[in-house]
């Protein structure tokens, strides 16, 4: 006898896609209609789940519920590759996948590569980055029938593993611990941009040790948390710089011991001085040279081409 306890069949599958994102790459929030399957098939991603952000890594998983907004961002040096799937399907199981995060292991991962590859074979890409995608119009025979089994036989494996697993993994536990402590560190980072935070400060304000914070941070987002923090700072002070700033207000209000300090950090961080990167986002020309520049200049090029002893 067929055992029918927890039927899942999809319905329909309006969008599909697998993208390729460049490093620093981003789209906005948007809510999804139905479930979305969202997998890293290469590279680290920063998802947002409603009022929550996780960390997934290649072989990671997730599905996001109907309603539910999402947001991503990409993590780390290596450009991601994802694979987005909306899908509608209201068996009960699926009540399983809410707020769970997964890794493929090798028996899911057939049906994940088969679904990545077809997924562009009958979607067209978005006409916008975040956008869902399009369906193209002459499609093989069956061609939707054999991405819904598919589909379903992937669901029917994650359904069953995540029934066996009733408690996590002391590696996922502590991932997860890690993951909220990250969060909470980095929500108080942006409640305080405008001063300088010490480590012990931090510690006390989110309730850990010193090593647990840098343990977290390491594993989480490859960096220590001072250097999140400073990171963070330099963004705030780009977006002061682009609504019209000058550097002197930016260093004051940001509380920076001088100027010439926050100059030196910016540029270490962005590649320009605060004044040039003010002009670029404005739109504004260079800054002129004045008269002993241009001859200190034109000094240079002199030598530069005059003739050179034998």
């Amino acid at each position: 006898m067929l055992n029918e306890e927890f039927p899942l069949r999809v319905e329909a599958v309006p969008a599909a896609r697998t993208s390729e994102w460049r490093a620093e790459d981003s789209f906005p929030p948007r809510q999804t209609q139905a479930w979305q399957l969202l997998f890293v098939r290469s590279g680290t991603i920063e998802e947002r789940c409603d009022d929550r952000r996780v960390l997934l890594r290649a072989g990671g998983l997730l599905f996001h519920q109907p309603g539910e907004v999402f947001a991503m961002t990409t993590a780390g040096e290596v450009p991601p590759e994802t694979l987005r799937i909306d899908f509608y399907c209201t068996c009960a199981a699926m009540d399983r996948f809410r707020g769970v995060m997964l890794h493929a292991e090798p028996a899911e991962q057939h049906d994940l590569n088969w679904l990545a590859n077809a997924a562009n074979e009958l979607f067209d890409p978005a006409p916008t980055p975040g956008k869902p995608p399009v369906i193209r119009q002459e499609l093989p025979f069956g061609a939707m029938q054999q991405f819904i089994i598919h589909l379903e036989n992937l669901l029917i494996l994650l359904a069953r593993r995540c029934r066996r697993a009733k408690r996590p993994v002391a590696r996922v536990r502590r991932e997860r611990r890690q993951a909220a402590l990250v969060e909470e560190a980095r929500a108080y980072f942006s409640e305080n941009l405008e001063h300088e935070v010490k480590i012990d400060e931090l510690c006390r304000a989110v309730g850990c040790t010193r090593p647990q914070l840098q343990q977290a941070f390491r594993a989480r987002l490859h960096r220590t948390a001072m250097e999140e923090f400073s990171a963070m700072r330099i963004e705030y002070a780009a977006q002061l710089l682009a609504r019209g700033a000058s550097p002197g207000e930016v260093a004051s209000q940001m509380h920076y011991c001088s100027g010439a300090y926050f100059s030196q950090k910016f540029r270490a961080a962005t590649g320009h001085t605060p004044s040039a990167y003010r002009r670029i986002q404005q739109g504004l020309p260079a800054k002129r040279q004045n008269k002993q520049q241009k001859a200190k200049s034109e000094s240079k090029s002199t030598i530069a081409e005059g003739p050179q002893k034998v």
